[in-house]
């Protein structure tokens, strides 16, 4: 598949069909993200694959819970309504946040947790002051698995309403780093239709 159709026909998906994801597509995903771009080639991002069906449904009832907490306003998700090429208004929410369902998480096969670790991008002289290069670098990371799902024919999902601790504590991660996001993977039920994106010239600013 083009790198160009692949950017434009990824979506996101919420809606997966039961069937397995084989495991030699979800290695591809992973060396994909692997082959992200990092400060000093630092690789500041770790994985960690959640496809058996009882941690699953565990870390569904830890992100419900952070639904019910209030984590959907705290995320950011303001349910924009899509905007069609060429449109010229600005988003309009449609749903209130207590409204979002993850009643979809039940379908989702795999669930690939990429957690990025801090260190590799602080000085000694800087121990205080918490650079955020990994987390650019592990979002390059989660882009290039949402398009090598795309390219091998599978949905995706980039996921974030959790409650981090929660999260932490549930897949042994480290305190010393940080769970950027879940990324859902599966076969989909079919193509959501496009979101848009506004005009380019609303969008770009040249200086010649």
């Amino acid at each position: 598949m083009d790198v160009f159709d692949a950017i434009r026909g990824r979506r996101s998906h919420r809606a997966f069909k039961r069937d397995r994801v084989e495991f030699e597509k979800i290695d591809q995903i992973l060396d994909a993200a692997q082959w992200a771009p990092s400060p000093a080639n630092n690789q500041p991002w770790e994985f960690i694959v959640v496809s058996g069906s009882d941690a699953r449904m565990r870390l569904i009832e830890l992100s419900e819970q952070a639904r019910k907490e209030g984590f959907v306003e705290l995320h950011g998700f303001s349910f924009v309504r899509p905007v069609p090429y060429g449109a010229d208004e600005s988003p309009k929410s449609d749903l209130p946040p207590s409204d979002y369902s993850l009643s979809f998480l039940k379908n989702v096969p795999v669930m690939i947790a990429v957690v990025g670790n801090p260190e590799p991008t602080v000085r000694p002289s800087q121990v205080e002051r918490v650079h955020d290069g990994y987390k650019y670098a592990c979002s390059a990371a989660i882009q290039n698995m949402l398009l090598a799902a795309e390219a091998l024919g599978l949905g995706s999902l980039w996921f974030t309403l959790f409650d981090r601790d929660l999260l932490n504590r549930f897949l042994g991660i480290d305190p010393k780093k940080h769970l950027i996001a879940i990324v859902c993977i599966g076969y989909p039920v079919a193509a959501p239709p496009s979101p848009g994106r506004y005009p380019l010239t609303t969008k770009v600013r040249r200086i010649e």
